[in-house]
């Protein structure tokens, strides 16, 4: 039976994205793989599992491939777009895919799980819920309605860090009464500390602006005032629902305070392999 679903991975060299095939049959979604590395070849591929080559930052070269692509639109009902250090697997996937199926979401991800480095403290797994309503969903690995994909599409060359293009789609999703979700039932441990990837130094080099300034020109061009996302209500395993909005968004202390520690070890062996 053909797959309903499809996940991008922009890849480099030590991509994870092996991991997310794992246990092997039970996938409910194709996996493409947008490789911007150096290689021209690429070793046999597994069913289900297809390659093409595009350089340059993640969301100039995720417009590439999906213009080389336009038969995926009409394939696939939701379109995954991840970042290569995420650890997960194919579980994780199939159960962020099929509950944004099941609620009609035009746009959501799987929580993280509380190892992972992370920026927002909206998108970190809240384990008592099966998933949350928002008006956030992050640029890590959105997993988009094919239709909404074709309207924000012309957004992924509105800059080259990608920066900021988040909050784009959440104004136009709220404007137009789309859901968005995130789904804490399933969640990803994203393994590299928040910006130490090439992506961003690639688009520095391909336009000469920092992504601080990148931003900066985004949300002045767009009008955009609220940079935190927020949660709108959480769905409980058994479908009851909480709508207190000052709980639904405290911000979880323990990944904050494991993350310090993290950072802090991360600086230290960096300080000490100098000497």
């Amino acid at each position: 039976m053909p797959s309903k679903y499809l996940l991008i991975v922009r890849a480099g060299e030590t991509s994870l994205h092996p991991n997310w095939l794992n246990p092997p049959g039970e996938r409910l979604w194709d996996l493409h793989i947008s490789y911007f590395g150096n290689r021209e070849k690429t070793d046999a591929l597994p069913d289900g599992v297809s390659f093409s080559r595009e350089i340059g930052p993640k969301f100039i070269g995720l417009a590439d491939c999906l213009e080389k692509h336009p038969e995926f639109f009409d394939r696939y009902a939701y379109i995954g777009l991840a970042d290569d250090d995420l650890d997960a697997d194919a579980h994780c996937w199939n159960t962020a895919f099929s509950t944004l199926d099941r609620l009609g979401a035009a746009l959501g991800q799987p929580s993280l799980d509380w190892r992972s480095f992370y920026y927002h403290d909206i998108v970190l797994r809240r384990p008592q819920f099966e998933y949350r309503v928002t008006d956030f969903v992050e640029l890590m690995a959105p997993l988009v309605r094919t239709d909404f994909l074709r309207d924000i599409l012309p957004t992924f060359r509105c800059n080259q860090s990608s920066i900021g293009l988040d909050h784009l789609w959440r104004v136009k999703g709220n404007r137009e009464g789309k859901l968005l979700a995130i789904v804490d039932s399933c969640s990803m441990r994203h393994t590299r500390r928040m910006e130490g990837g090439t992506q961003y130094k690639v688009a520095e080099q391909a336009c000469g602006k920092k992504k601080d300034q990148e931003l900066r020109e985004l949300i002045e061009k767009y009008g955009i005032t609220d940079l935190k996302g927020h949660t709108l209500y959480g769905v409980r395993p058994d479908g009851s629902r909480d709508e207190n909005r000052e709980a639904l968004n405290t911000r979880l202390e323990e990944p904050r305070r494991a993350q310090k520690r993290r950072l802090r070890w991360i600086r230290l062996k960096k300080f000490f392999g100098a000497q």
